[in-house]
């Protein structure tokens, strides 16, 4: 029996596409702004502020209401989140290299080993 209908090629089956997120820009263009609104806020979501350049060479900021942490309060919250995985990776039996445990990896690194 004989059919007519083509089979997936080699190559595109082998092969699945993988999206790439897109590097956080700071500046953007009006035409920007109006074909890709949602990139532009995202970006001043977690960058704090954004930059909208027009033709006419007027610059305008689109800031987040949200306020990035910063300071004294958000440098507790990180070395609390470190203290904590610290503590689940003990908990689970990691044992931090000793001192000559840490010369072995770096001269590893560095490719003296």
């Amino acid at each position: 029996m004989m059919s007519d209908m083509k089979t997936a090629s080699k190559k595109a089956a082998k092969k699945a596409r993988v999206r790439t997120a897109k590097p956080l820009r700071r500046e953007f263009t009006v035409r920007d702004m109006n074909r890709s609104g949602a990139e532009l806020l995202e970006a001043a979501r977690k960058l704090g502020s954004v930059t909208i350049r027009s033709r006419a060479g007027d610059a305008f900021e689109v800031r987040s209401l949200k306020e990035v942490p910063t300071g004294p309060s958000a440098a507790n919250s990180v070395l609390e989140r470190m203290r904590r995985h610290r503590e689940r990776l003990a908990e689970i039996g990691y044992k931090e290299p000793t001192a000559e445990g840490w010369e072995v990896i770096s001269q590893a690194i560095a490719g003296e080993r």
